[in-house]
């Protein structure tokens, strides 16, 4: 009887070992296959920016393709005064609150009506109002409220006044007040506000400040118009302790004020996380009233400026001609056409200072 001791090892045969080298082989490939695909898919989130295929900025409450985040901003204007309250207030690219102040007597872009001082644009229909100052501050701003400056009284000696942090002495209502933080009542704000001075936009500054600080409760009829009464209560509630900054301005010729680039976008970057918005050129080639605005409610929330405005050579223009002023910028032209939902886009090598895109919007654009 043999226990197979003697037999020795079992040596497969060359087919066995042939059968083995290939599965080897085989395991092989696919695991470089597999790797393969992991290094593309890597590299297309890179290239992508971490941006999902499909996905897309919306309006809503977002600044749309400018900066990372939610957005909660409003645009606040307080009316009344000679020189009264024009600024953007909120968080927005996942940045801390922040509030900027446009100083009186700026001149911006309006949309489908060209250069407008601020005291003019607070004139407008609040909606109106808010496309303005989203425009002359290269941030989508979703919301709007106004208060005439006896409703902001009314709020700042409800809430038992203000401390506000006085960059000078003042003489307020026959009393001397500053510097640093004093306590001021609602007549004291008004009446310090009411006056129209060279600092204005930096005492509103220094008040805004302290009444977000505060974040007190605003009944609705403390708002002569908003578009949405608790989600403009709820940013300046949450805007407690937020940065409040004055737009920087340049004075052009002999009188004009206009924004300090590159100073202002920088500073609108460093409150917002936002990047600087392309530069458009509107142009009306339909003769339809009012089209300035509608445009810009496509493309604003989608990381555009208007930068000038005005009306084509003639109303005859059936289809919306976007240029990009060279190849660099085909990108942004055809977001452009993308937000607008119509027109046919071109390059144009001829260099411009002055815009990135034009467009002269066609019969086709329905607004």
């Amino acid at each position: 009887m043999s226990l197979g001791l003697g037999d020795g090892p079992v040596r497969p045969s060359r087919t066995t070992r042939a059968d083995a080298s290939m599965r080897r082989r085989r395991v092989y490939a696919v695991v470089a296959v597999l790797l393969v695909l992991v290094i593309v898919v890597a590299w297309t989130r890179l290239r992508d920016g971490g941006t999902s295929a499909g996905s897309s900025p919306t309006a809503g409450d977002s600044t749309g393709l400018q900066g990372h985040g939610p957005s909660k901003l409003l645009a606040f204007s307080v009316t009344g005064a000679p020189s009264a309250l024009l600024a953007v207030v909120g968080t927005g690219g996942g940045q801390p609150p922040a509030g900027l102040v446009l100083p009186p007597g700026m001149t911006v872009i309006v949309p489908g009506q060209g250069e407008t001082p601020t005291e003019q644009v607070q004139a407008l229909s609040g909606d109106s109002m808010r496309i303005s100052v989203s425009n002359a501050v290269g941030v989508w701003v979703p919301h709007f409220a106004v208060m005439n400056l006896n409703g902001f009284r009314d709020t700042i000696d409800r809430i038992g006044g203000l401390t506000v942090n006085l960059p000078d002495v003042y003489t307020v209502g026959g009393s001397v007040l500053g510097p640093g933080r004093t306590h001021m009542s609602g007549n004291q704000v008004v009446t310090f506000l009411y006056t129209k001075a060279e600092d204005t936009a930096l005492r509103w500054s220094s008040v805004l400040g302290a009444f977000l600080k505060a974040a007190p409760a605003i009944p609705q009829n403390d708002l002569t118009e908003t578009d949405d009464a608790a989600s403009a209560a709820a940013i300046l509630g949450a805007a407690s302790g937020a940065e409040v900054q004055v737009a920087p301005t340049k004075v052009v010729g002999a009188t004009a004020i206009v924004p300090a680039q590159p100073d202002f976008d920088e500073l609108v970057g460093r409150l917002f996380g936002t990047p600087i918005p392309v530069r458009a050129f509107v142009q009306n080639g339909s003769g339809v009233p009012g089209i300035g605005e509608a445009v810009a409610r496509d493309l604003l929330p989608q990381g555009f400026r208007i930068v000038l405005t005005g009306n084509a050579e003639s109303f005859n223009q059936d289809t919306t001609l976007i240029t990009a002023i060279g190849s660099d910028r085909l990108d942004d032209a055809n977001r452009a056409k993308n937000a607008l939902g119509v027109g046919a886009v071109r390059v144009s090598q001829v260099p411009s200072g002055l815009a990135d895109v034009t467009i002269v919007v066609g019969r086709d654009f329905k607004g």
